[in-house]
């Protein structure tokens, strides 16, 4: 049975609707997207003025009436994070009863899991957007998927999975990321869905061993990579391991899909900024310049019965300028550099991210025999390197990727590479590139 079938349907339609909206709007241009943003922006403060830690926002701010507000007023208003939620509380940022919304959590891989709620209808257009990503390669929310991430997760009580109940929508068949190659490939071969989607470590891993066992997998139209830094070499291995477009696509608990690859520049992502005001700020909070790479600080223009206005995602990002030469109107940002938390100083001022590293990996030819790789930060300036070998390296490739990682990372570290059997994923099922030092 399923509950709340009014409120079902109402949330099915609402997902018909914004789908086409979606659809339609990624080709305005941006003069008239920006149109929107201004008006979406306006609804969301006014409703959010009904919740108690933003009616003290907003008087601080001086935003005295929401209904005139612009973009260029956000920056008054502080940002937001998980700490800062949980210090208020929940109900400090409802502008409607937590009965009745669909609750969300997150992993918590930077520290501190969040909480956060939406209505049926929000949840609705956090489907379309993914419907948006679908459409643009050849895939639709009709067609079956494999997902290799948290095989235990729960479907949340959504429109979706109202039709998936019902059989109008094909299951979505779970696995764990953590799962052998094996198990995987083979759940994969005997579905052979239209649809791989998870972790974009587990499927590396999938077509590392796609690849190495020559096994024959039913080409999908599409792979999508997602929750964690996505590399240039897990894109490459995923296509060649599938025959397919691997996609890259940035999305989180909270906002759901944010950016993803365009099917015709795959080395940038599209914004999702008919959805959302993204802001690039440095480490002081101040806006940084086209192409460099900043921390994304998110407002939703469709959330608002608990809104999330200037939200630290803890992720870090360049916004890119121009428009694609795909039409879309979109914006457009690099793919995610690496979090905040997940970063090691440099004695230059620069910091070590994981794009830097991975590069540094191919140019030494390491994935010949490096499988994955972490590095962990020491006391008194040292890396250590932990290496998953595929096989144990001659000297030679042994010399060539230490040489090539002080070169690259720069004088004033002390680097050692050390073989494990294993590099444990972070609690969340996700594996950690970097590794600081705790924060003091």
């Amino acid at each position: 049975m399923i509950p709340n079938w009014t409120g079902n349907v109402s949330a099915i339609r609402a997902i018909v609707a914004a789908a086409r909206r979606l659809q339609r709007e990624q080709w305005l241009s941006s003069e008239q997207l920006a149109g929107r943003r201004r008006r979406r922006l306006r609804r969301v403060l006014s409703r959010a003025a009904a919740a108690p830690y933003y009616q003290d926002a907003l008087a601080g701010a001086g935003i005295v009436d929401p209904r005139l507000a612009t973009p260029g007023m956000l920056p008054r208003l502080p940002r937001l994070d998980r700490e800062r939620i949980a210090r208020r509380g929940i109900g400090a940022f409802l502008t409607v009863p937590e009965e009745g919304l669909i609750a969300v959590t997150t992993s918590g891989s930077t520290g501190t899991p969040g909480r956060f709620f939406r209505s049926r209808l929000e949840e609705a257009v956090y489907s379309a957007r993914w419907m948006r990503v679908y459409s643009a390669y050849d895939c639709s929310a009709l067609d079956a998927q494999v997902n290799v991430a948290t095989a235990a997760k729960p479907d949340r009580a959504g429109a979706l999975t109202a039709l998936r109940r019902l059989g109008i929508v094909p299951r979505v068949e779970r696995l764990a990321a953590g799962a052998p190659p094996a198990e995987v490939l083979a759940r994969v071969q005997a579905i052979q869905p239209p649809i791989l989607t998870g972790y974009a470590g587990a499927i590396e891993s999938l077509a590392e061993h796609v690849l190495a066992t020559g096994a024959r997998v039913h080409p999908p139209r599409a792979v999508f990579c997602t929750a964690m830094e996505v590399t240039d070499h897990c894109l490459e291995i995923a296509a060649r391991a599938f025959q397919a477009p691997a996609v890259d696509v940035y999305v989180t608990n909270e906002f759901g899909v944010i950016a993803w690859s365009c099917p015709i520049r795959h080395d940038v992502l599209h914004l999702n900024d008919d959805s959302f005001i993204v802001e690039v700020l440095d480490a002081e909070g101040q806006p940084v310049p086209d192409g460099a790479v900043g921390e994304l600080v998110i407002t939703s223009l469709d959330l608002t019965c608990m809104p999330l206005i200037r939200y630290r995602m803890g992720d870090m990002a360049a916004r890119l300028p121009g428009r694609c030469e795909c039409g879309r109107g979109l914006g457009m940002m690099s793919r995610v550099q690496g979090r905040t938390a997940h970063t090691i100083p440099r004695p230059d001022g620069g910091r070590i991210i994981t794009p830097l590293v991975t590069n540094l990996f191919g140019r030494a030819k390491a994935y010949e025999w490096v499988r994955k790789f972490q590095v962990r930060e020491l006391p008194g300036h040292r890396l250590r390197v932990l290496l998953d070998e595929r096989r144990p390296p001659t000297s030679e490739q042994h010399a060539t990727l230490l040489g090539t990682l002080r070169s690259g990372l720069g004088p004033g570290f002390d680097i050692e590479l050390e073989t494990v059997e294993r590099i444990p994923p972070a609690p969340s099922g996700k594996l950690q590139f970097i590794v600081p030092l705790p924060a003091t």
